[in-house]
């Protein structure tokens, strides 16, 4: 299990000082760290202000490049920075993009670089990192309100999120994701910009490319071409300064190139838009600040130049230093990109409308569309609508995915961001968020309240003015209810932190409401390739956010957790019965690793370790999907380690015996019961003796109903029918109820010898 979050330790520790450090005092701490965050931020705006931009964006580069060396290991697995030192580097280029984005007089480029001076600016990220996560906590604890018993914990989830949310955004998927969200917009960039959504998108992912394999790139360039001249040197017998002079008149290219290669390594060219991708100049001047252009930032006011205001790559991810663009933190690229390309699109044409039309249409599709190899056969109704409960008014619901008796009720929103800073205005903050979550809940509780108000309820689609029955839905049809609310924003810190808001309670008392982001599903859908993974997945999900006052950082550390532990709801709940707060992190590791080097399209998707014989049965259910497979495929990926390899060693022990035997079975004693049976084709079981069989196994393991999943192999060996059921204990009244009774013993009795 990940680490337990250390803030919320302490944040635990000042929750409980109720007689020795009151509110007041709380209060009074956290004025006084608020006023050292301001002291910290102005001394970091002089240091940055006062050094040459260009020359300094390669010296927090290769700082960063620096402390990956050290961090280098003989393992096969590429360096990476811990946490902390990531976040105090990406905070170091955040900064560095505020002042100039918010100075308008920046030194000249030939001003010579301060290095000792410019070593102070990291300390000093770690003071301000360090006093800022104090404030959180301080201010949250000064918060409580005996109404809302868990607004502490929710502000300082809140609050160090906007101060940590970066490092989720995998860069290796930033044309994925654009291509998706500005497909819809293609004419209009065309207009705007003269570039259209493909080329945008590919600008993106080569800046982003840039950003993450640049530097390398750039050494390896360099090195070959160090090669080249040594061997002209060989070759003529000439000097090295001869050989240089003779290739910068002959060969302008090489120069040229080679100039550039040195501006990647030494002066952040990795980061240059100019350089590095097709914008054209409307889109880099949308994508950039000028300098001093951004005047709120270091504006005079409480929070003054602090992670607590709005940093301007929050708004736009690029500034123009000199003649040139540039992007000095990948990790807004795209969360700021998407929205200042909205801004700019609309700005420059009467569109506004037309884009939040489209962005919403863009929204509703994403599951199906993103998902479609999982989903498949699966039962779609979009728009639908049908009579309130309440109030008997017309209403809508925007999506409805039915995969055999899981039901996904899907409610898409489009936000806008920046969202206001938790610590400068928290109601603002969580009024944005009840936007993009509270009213996608509600409309999810409206749905399923009325597929709950009868047995069978209709369900409509609207054309013309006439609402036209479409379907009809039956609540006992469906084993599990999925209710999503899915958004364009890229927010999932606030989006897992969305169940503790008061209104945010299991629908029905049994339905937990799941929060999303678009962006979200594109990793999950590198990582859940079947109906069966993604199903089980969100149903883990969902259990989850079922459980108050425990919490996964944001959806990647949701999936790691799930890869790592499968049933992690399990865990928690087991955890919680001794702990009141709980936050895990550290599980996003084995997603992160997987988008980490060059290859990483072409290495296995880590995944659950599931047996071989194991996995060709889930390989058969998702293929053959007979009537009960979902519930089945979801039984056999709730079983532990143990049990799968269990269960698949015994499939593989009696697959041979097929050979003289026309059918085997067996039991297996698990959280739910489950009995297998392996047949030859044209062999199925005598019915009578299928469902004796299957409640003596209740009755020997106490259960009252088991699962049974028939195998049909052919003559090759190969499972080309199943069949999936559920049998109940038998009835005392039941004829051959002595009979079944005597048989449990026996199987009790072979149990227990076993």
């Amino acid at each position: 299990m990940g680490d337990d979050d250390t803030g919320n330790a302490n944040l635990a520790d000042m929750l409980a000082m109720d007689a020795a450090d009151p509110s007041e005092k709380l209060a009074a701490h956290a004025t006084v760290l608020q006023s050292q965050m301001e002291e910290i931020a102005e001394e970091i705006r002089e240091l940055i202000a006062s050094q040459p931009p260009v020359a300094l964006l390669g010296y927090l580069l290769g700082q960063t490049h620096i402390a990956l060396m050290y961090e280098a290991s003989e393992s096969e697995e590429l360096p990476r920075l811990n946490s902390q030192t990531l976040q105090q580097h990406q905070l170091a280029l955040e900064y560095a993009h505020a002042v100039w984005s918010s100075e308008p007089d920046l030194p000249a480029e030939n001003t010579r670089l301060n290095e000792e001076e410019a070593a102070k600016l990291l300390e000093a990220f770690e003071r301000l990192s360090k006093t800022t996560m104090l404030y959180c906590m301080a201010s949250s604890a000064a918060s409580r309100d005996p109404e809302r018993p868990n607004l502490a914990e929710m502000q300082f989830h809140a609050k160090s999120s906007w101060s940590l949310i970066r490092g989720h955004r995998y860069q290796v998927l930033e044309e994925e994701f654009f291509r998706y969200a500005l497909r819809p917009h293609d004419a209009a960039l065309r207009s705007a910009y003269g570039m259209n959504s493909g080329q945008v998108a590919a600008s993106i992912q080569g800046i982003a490319d840039s950003m993450r394999a640049g530097f390398s790139n750039a050494a390896e360039g360099m090195m070959q071409r160090f090669e080249q001249v040594n061997a002209l040197v060989d070759v003529t017998g000439d000097d090295l300064e001869t050989v240089m002079k003779a290739l910068a008149v002959a060969d302008d290219t090489f120069m040229s190139s080679t100039a550039d290669l040195m501006k990647d390594m030494l002066f952040g060219g990795t980061s240059n838009l100019s350089r590095h991708t097709e914008m054209t100049q409307p889109l880099l001047e949308d994508l950039c600040f000028l300098p001093g252009e951004n005047t709120e930032f270091f504006g005079e006011g409480s929070f003054r130049g602090t992670p607590m205001r709005t940093l301007p790559a929050r708004i736009k991810p690029g500034v123009k230093l000199g003649d040139e663009y540039y992007a000095p933190e990948p990790q807004f690229v795209r969360d700021a990109a998407y929205r200042a390309i909205q801004r700019g699109v609309c700005a420059r044409l009467p569109y506004r409308d037309e884009w939040l039309k489209r962005q919403g249409a863009i929204a509703e599709e994403a599951f199906p569309v993103i998902f479609s190899k999982q989903l498949t056969g699966a039962v779609l109704h979009s728009s639908v609508y049908y009579r309130d409960v309440e109030s008997g008014n017309w209403a809508e619901t925007d999506l409805l995915i039915a995969v055999e008796d899981c039901l996904l009720v899907v409610e898409a929103k489009a936000g806008t961001m920046p969202m206001h800073s938790p610590a400068t205005n928290f109601k603002a903050h969580e009024r944005a968020i009840q936007d993009l979550v509270v009213k996608a809940y509600r409309q999810c509780q409206r749905f399923i309240e009325y597929l709950y108000s009868a047995a069978e309820v209709p369900i409509y689609r609207l054309a013309d003015g006439v609402y036209t029955e479409i379907g009809r839905l039956k609540r006992a049809d469906y084993r599990s209810i999925l209710p999503i609310g899915l958004t364009i924003e890229a927010f999932t810190p606030f989006s897992a932190a969305a169940k503790e808001l008061p209104e945010v309670v299991p629908i029905l008392g049994n339905f937990p409401f799941v929060s999303m982001s678009v962006d979200d599903l594109f990793v999950l859908n590198r990582f859940l390739p079947t109906a069966g993974h993604l199903l089980h997945y969100l149903k883990v999900r969902q259990a989850v956010a079922g459980i108050p006052s425990a919490m996964l950082f944001d959806e990647v550390d949701h999936l790691g957790a799930y890869i790592s532990r499968n049933r992690i709801d399990i865990d928690i709940r087991e955890a919680m019965i001794e702990a009141d707060l709980m936050t895990l992190d550290a599980f996003c590791e084995v997603v992160d690793r997987y988008f980490e080097g060059p290859d990483w399209d072409a290495k296995p998707v880590p995944s659950q370790s599931i047996p071989t014989t194991l996995a060709r049965v889930l390989a058969a259910l998702d293929a053959l999907k007979p009537t009960g497979w979902l519930a089945m495929d979801n039984a056999l990926r709730d079983l532990g380690g143990d049990a799968r390899d269990r269960i698949s060693s015994l499939i593989s022990d009696l697959e041979p015996t097929l050979r003289e035997k026309t059918q085997r079975r067996f039991m297996m004693d698990t959280e739910e019961p489950l009995q297998v049976w392996l047949c030859r084709i044209g062999h199925p079981p005598d019915p009578i003796e299928f469902r004796f069989g299957a409640q003596a196994a209740c009755l020997s393991l106490d259960a009252s109903q088991i699962r049974v999943l028939t195998l049909f192999y052919d003559k090759s060996g190969t499972i080309s029918q199943m069949s999936c059921a559920i049998v109940s204990a038998p009835s005392p009244l039941q004829r051959d109820f002595g009979a079944i009774r005597e048989k449990a013993d026996w199987l009790k009795v072979k149990a227990q010898n076993l």
